[in-house]
């Protein structure tokens, strides 16, 4: 009983060599595909979020919308219609012998039209400079009164 049977060693190293020699590039295929379903997963959701106490935070996940913003949608929406009335303009412009009052309305719309496209580009421009105006002036207000506290805490402590 002290000698341990030889074909039960073979066999023991037998399969300790077939489980060794199992493919690990189908390991490394599952572990990608279970990397790059976390990335989607992670790209749904946003982590942010501080406590007002000093040095804790707070972690908090909230999902994304998938569907584009409003202000996208809103755009492409309108840029389609203005697309279909410049169509027409042109449309009705073709029409041979169009009287003088309707080719006044139709400069008039012609106008407007090109108007729209051009408010609708100026938007987004203005919004821009809305928020960079907004967040300087909290960053200066943010930052006079962290320096009248630290005068405060400086004249407090004389």
């Amino acid at each position: 009983m002290n000698k341990i049977n030889p074909v039960i060693i073979i066999c023991y190293i037998l399969v300790t060599v077939l489980a060794a020699c199992e493919s690990h590039e189908q390991k490394a295929d599952d572990a990608f595909e279970k990397v790059k379903s976390e990335k989607l997963k992670m790209k749904d959701t946003i982590i942010i979020m501080k406590d007002v106490v000093p040095n804790s935070t707070k972690i908090v996940q909230i999902k994304k919308v998938e569907a584009p913003d409003e202000w996208t949608k809103f755009k492409t929406e309108t840029e389609k219609k203005i697309m279909a009335n410049e169509i027409k303009i042109k449309q009705i412009k073709s029409i041979p012998n169009t009287n003088s009052k309707v080719m006044k309305q139709l400069m008039r719309l012609e106008k407007d039209n090109n108007e729209l496209r051009k408010n609708m580009d100026q938007y987004k421009e203005e919004a821009k400079v809305i928020w960079e105006t907004f967040k300087i002036k909290i960053n200066h207000d943010v930052n006079d009164i962290n320096i009248e506290l630290k005068d405060l805490t400086i004249n407090n402590s004389n």
